[in-house]
């Protein structure tokens, strides 16, 4: 009989989850490094902080902190959200693409392609159809915002293929901060769910068919297909 293997030698062990907002703190990192480099051949190296003090960041750079600070919170809340029950990814490269995957959630009810928005104002559903035909649109503080959908319809894609049957999926749009009112509820354009994270967490701890072995398989499997990003 051979000798026993280290508890962590299991490769299902070794499923690295992620750091939520890593790729979007870095690109901040990275613009701000880039505008004071700028400001510094501009004004000169002992004027430039000065003119950073008082014109500030610049707004473009300052949404990806904002935006990255978002994925961490909702990543956060949704991991201990999901607990034990299951594991959720963050920040996952798609290889062959620039882009990412915000959280990936393994739980009972089947795989979750979860995408992170940090936008301010109201999220509204409105119908931007005829007397015949329904069009339905996604409206955040009075833009239409409909074009998120098609990112997370792709992600989804990605996921689709990497996963197969094994599992039910659902694609989420999830915003960080924005505004609801008093009478707002989640709702769906193209089979991508919209809604906030206290929402979705309840989704998540819903039951369902994946037991904990098909959970830790196809967990094992995505942090493969979609690695998690690395400065």
């Amino acid at each position: 009989m051979g000798a026993a293997q280290p508890e962590d030698s299991h490769p299902e062990r070794r499923i690295d989850p992620g750091l939520p907002g890593a790729s979007a703190r870095a690109e901040f990192e990275r613009r701000q490094r880039s505008d004071d480099q700028h400001r510094e051949q501009l004004f000169g190296r002992y004027l430039a902080p000065v003119v950073k003090v008082i014109a500030g960041e610049r707004p473009s750079t300052v949404n990806w902190d904002r935006g990255g600070r978002g994925e961490e919170r909702v990543g956060q809340y949704l991991s201990l959200a999901v607990g034990m029950d299951g594991l959720v990814l963050h920040d996952r490269k798609i290889p062959g693409s620039p882009a990412n995957i915000d959280h990936i959630a393994i739980v009972p009810s089947g795989v979750w392609v979860i995408d992170t928005k940090q936008y301010r104002g109201r999220v509204q559903q409105r119908d931007l159809g005829g007397w015949f035909v329904s069009r339905p649109a996604l409206f955040v503080n009075g833009h239409n915002r409909t074009s998120l959908i098609g990112g997370v319809l792709r992600q989804l894609d990605k996921v689709q293929t990497a996963v197969g049957a094994a599992a039910p999926l659902h694609a989420t749009l999830c915003f960080a901060d924005a505004e609801w009112g008093l009478l707002g509820r989640p709702f769906t354009i193209e089979g991508v769910s919209v809604t906030w994270a206290k929402r979705l967490a309840g989704w998540l701890a819903e039951s369902g068919p994946l037991e904990h072995d098909d959970i830790r398989h196809l967990a094992t499997r995505l942090a493969a297909a979609f690695p998690p990003y690395r400065s």
